[in-house]
């Protein structure tokens, strides 16, 4: 019998829908002790309801799941949490989203980690409706992603027609790979945990920097914004930013956290509750050129 952990890898392209997907997961009828690694934790937005304890790096849920932020030494840090008193009965790991995901299937052939976990399946999430409209640069990387899946998903699906997604299916795809439609990150969780499709011999390996061309910025400040002058900032951000996300703090909603997502053109603000803590604005931004 297979006593080893199942791992299954969560990867796609910035704004794919990862995190949608990752919180269904937490959230299903699987009975499991989950444990979720993500490159930003901060991004992973569980319900007030579901925290019983948050501590710097490590936030433990009622359903018996716990979510970690991913920190520089992966191989260690997996080593610690396989050989911990609490070893989880599966692991997610969300990828990032310019990261090719084959690099991180590769370190569970290692021998420190074989005996103790194997990975499952890669699971990469496709954006039906803007994966399109990506660079050359992006849309190579997104092939990267797809070459190491055992699994793809399309999202956002419901924004596009069906022949658009069909023509998505023919063109970005590979024959045999198996696929499926999320709606609202909902996939029959059969589909997704312990599949047993991952073959270890054919994890896809790069030897380029899968980051390349890409940059990353944060900021934050304590000074409340004006809702429709920020939102119209954001906006008005240049192509070669794809992505950007973060919490409010707003001079019209003073007393409640805004949550913003910008993917491609599309901006998204959502109230999401009493502040927590010191009020206050944080936004990251992600693209492919030096933004000021």
């Amino acid at each position: 019998m297979n006593t080893r952990v199942p791992v299954t890898l969560i990867a796609g392209f910035l704004g794919s829908g990862k995190t949608t997907l990752i919180n269904t997961l937490l959230q299903g009828e699987h009975g499991l002790n989950i444990t979720v690694l993500v490159n930003d934790f901060g991004a992973v937005n569980i319900d007030a309801d579901l925290i019983l304890k948050r501590e710097r790096e490590v936030v433990e849920l009622s359903n018996g799941c716990v979510c970690c932020s991913i920190q520089s030494d992966l191989v260690a840090q997996l080593q610690a949490l396989f050989r911990s008193g609490n070893s989880p009965e599966y692991l997610l790991i969300e990828a990032s989203g310019v990261s090719q995901p084959g690099r991180i299937a590769s370190v569970f052939g290692y021998p420190q980690l074989r005996n103790y976990a194997r990975l499952d399946a890669v699971v990469t999430l496709l954006d039906a409706e803007n994966t399109d409209m990506l660079s050359d640069n992006c849309q190579q990387l997104v092939q990267a992603q797809i070459a190491a899946a055992d699994i793809a998903v399309l999202t956002k699906t419901d924004l596009v027609d069906v022949q658009r997604v069909g023509d998505f299916r023919e063109r970005w795809l590979f024959p045999d790979l198996p696929s499926y439609e999320a709606r609202d990150g909902h996939v029959p969780l059969q589909y997704l945990l312990d599949t047993g499709l991952h073959d270890p011999s054919s994890t896809a390996l790069l030897q380029s920097n899968p980051a390349a061309g890409f940059y990353s910025q944060s900021w934050s400040s304590q000074k409340p914004f004006c809702y429709a002058r920020f939102k119209s900032a954001l906006g008005a951000l240049p192509a070669s930013v794809f992505r950007a996300k973060g919490v409010l703090y707003c001079i019209d909603f003073p007393d409640t956290r805004i949550v913003f997502q910008k993917v491609g053109s599309r901006l998204e603000f959502r109230h999401d509750g009493p502040w927590r803590g010191t009020p206050e604005t944080r936004l990251v931004i992600i693209g492919e050129d030096g933004l000021d």
